[in-house]
């Protein structure tokens, strides 16, 4: 059961966030609830940053005590709650390690090229975290579909893949091998690398059905984040998107992918205790 950070400024996709997690409930124990006043958007020239801050709590104020009667009428536990000031990636990630929490949970806007050039929230937040942020995108059948993506090949499976597992329609594992240049005199090792992938994969599949979860593998072949954005769409109709960066950073694959998915994307880093 996860504690879930759930990151709002009550807007449109905030509440999409919300409706997931009501859709998710059985996943979740508890939900502390963060509304950030952005530092950043309130320190402008002549004007009573005090006055703004004090008026921008009183109205979180409001906003939280209806969605911890919401989320408890579905009987989901929300007891605490957030309203600091500051930058809002670090500020939510601060919360998430005070309370030991288990997922950090964010709307995401989208991909305007505004967000594509300069990142979002979301994207610092999933930088930043130590523990898995889930951004969601559009609707709320998250886990219906997931494409997890396996990396390093000799890393073990995370447990929140299991977790999810118990909510999925389908599990879909892959992994992408990089063709290896020039092809005449890589072959041997190239196909090597690729028997080690198929093997691996489907190793993982059938760990995935002998406990119960519908599960499915494809190993790619290409450049990594666009062929699995192409498996997403193409080979799964996925609705999420889960990645775990090695070493627990975003590389430039996890990060492509977090920026240019039509899909929820779940980047997945384990506690450092586990």
């Amino acid at each position: 059961m996860w504690k879930v950070v759930y990151a709002t400024d009550f807007s449109d996709q905030a509440n999409k966030v919300l409706n997931v997690l009501m859709k998710y409930r059985k996943l979740i124990e508890e939900v502390v609830v963060v509304r950030v006043i952005n530092i950043h958007r309130v320190s402008i020239p002549f004007v009573n940053v005090r006055e703004i801050i004090e008026k921008e709590t009183a109205y979180a104020k409001e906003k939280i005590t209806e969605l911890r009667d919401f989320l408890s009428d579905y009987g989901i536990k929300c007891e605490k709650h957030y309203i600091p000031v500051g930058d809002p990636a670090e500020e939510i990630a601060r919360v998430a390690e005070e309370e030991n929490a288990d997922v950090i949970s964010i709307g995401s806007r989208g991909r305007s090229l505004r967000k594509i050039l300069l990142g979002s929230v979301a994207e610092r937040i999933a930088r930043i975290s130590k523990i898995p942020v889930l951004t969601v995108k559009n609707g709320i059948n998250v886990f219906d579909r997931v494409l997890y993506v396996h990396y390093p090949l000799d890393s073990k499976v995370p447990d929140i893949l299991y977790d999810l597992g118990r909510v999925a329609e389908k599990i879909y594992v892959t992994h992408v091998v990089e063709p290896m240049l020039p092809p005449e005199s890589t072959k041997n090792e190239f196909d090597e690398k690729l028997r080690k992938a198929e093997s691996v994969i489907e190793s993982i599949k059938k760990d995935l059905i002998s406990k119960g979860i519908n599960a499915e593998g494809f190993v790619g072949i290409g450049c990594p984040p666009v062929e699995i954005l192409r498996i997403a769409e193409d080979e799964c109709n996925a609705t999420c998107i889960a990645l775990r960066p090695p070493k627990r950073k975003v590389t430039r694959v996890t990060d492509c992918v977090l920026r240019h998915s039509e899909q929820s994307v779940m980047i997945i880093k384990e506690k450092e205790n586990s």
